[in-house]
């Protein structure tokens, strides 16, 4: 393509470049613009979170259950944590805890027990007993620590140094709230980002045990956010 000025216009890929004539005086360094409009994305609640305080993002929160029914809440409830990491996470001296001043150090006493395999998801749970627990399988047992059923609650866990890796807030209004019903995140958006936004969030529908009346995925891929 060629302008009235004799300037020469090469297009490649999502540049153009502007060249003189052979002969002409030197230009200033060619000058990149647009070769095709990029239509923007479609806005998504979820950006929303990026006004979040900062998370580390290593490991992220993915599903709770704090208002079982097979089981008192003093035994039933249980949080759900996913490795997003490609690589061993080390959860010994991690702390769970919320606004209210309520928290719990993770331990392992010395063993490897809170060490997290690449893409592993662990259960913290109230009580490690399956025979009063409501049979959920609990890799690690926490105490001074307790998920609200009515009121706006948090879930926090952070770092022995303090750097917080992931922060939930949920409450009855704008998460989904049925007794029995675990809290799911979207499987497809598992982020310390993805899980700050109530809408994607949602209520399992599987049972993890046979003839019991709750539902939840502990350990395992959550249900379809429908």
């Amino acid at each position: 393509m060629k302008f009235a000025l004799g300037l020469r216009i090469a297009c490649f890929g999502s540049l153009v470049l502007l060249a003189a004539p052979a002969g002409a005086a030197p230009q200033s360094p060619a000058t990149p613009f647009a070769c095709q409009t990029v239509a923007p994305p479609a806005f998504q609640s979820s950006w929303l979170a990026l006004g979040s305080p900062a998370q580390s993002g290593q490991v992220v929160i993915t599903e709770l259950q704090k208002d079982p029914t097979i089981v008192s809440d003093a035994h039933g409830e249980w949080i759900e944590i996913w490795n997003s990491l490609s690589w061993r996470c080390n959860l010994d001296g991690w702390t769970l805890s919320d606004d209210a001043g309520n928290s719990h150090t993770l331990s392992s006493g010395g063993t490897t027990a809170l060490i997290m395999r690449p893409g592993e998801r662990f259960v913290l749970g109230i009580d490690g007993n399956m025979m009063t627990n409501g049979m959920v399988p609990v890799n690690y047992v926490y105490s001074g620590f307790t998920l609200s059923n009515s009121a706006a609650d948090q879930i926090v866990l952070s770092k022995p140094d303090g750097t917080l890796v992931d922060r939930v807030e949920f409450d009855n209004v704008n998460y989904p709230h049925t007794p029995g019903r675990s809290i799911q995140l979207n499987e497809n958006f598992r982020s310390v980002y993805y899980n700050d936004d109530p809408g994607e969030w949602c209520e399992s529908q599987s049972h993890w045990e046979l003839g019991s009346p709750d539902t939840g995925t502990p350990g395992q891929p959550n249900d379809p956010c429908q």
